[in-house]
């Protein structure tokens, strides 16, 4: 189930207007815990996000726009795991 703030005027998009997100979404996870990420730019090419579980879990992903085609993106999660990669985009 998601309940997504990426638009609208509902609740999810005037919470996210008001504390100045790019992004606000209400979801469950794989094993049916509730999740709560936002997200925003923190300047023209880096976006950022934090999802939080019920069940303690965090998580932060950065993603660094190199080119219109070329994104690096990074991730750390509280319980220890981190990712990174470089990834092509192309919209055909």
């Amino acid at each position: 189930a998601t309940l997504s703030g990426k638009g609208g005027a509902g609740t999810i998009g005037r919470l996210r207007e008001g504390f100045g997100l790019d992004d606000l979404d209400v979801t469950t996870n794989a094993q049916g815990d509730l999740e709560l990420s936002a997200g925003t730019h923190i300047s023209d090419n880096v976006y950022t996000d934090v999802t939080v579980g019920a069940d303690g879990r965090a998580e932060v992903n950065l993603n660094l726009t190199l080119t219109p085609n070329v994104t690096a993106r990074g991730s750390v999660g509280s319980d220890g795991t981190t990712g990174i990669g470089v990834y092509f985009e192309k919209d055909y």
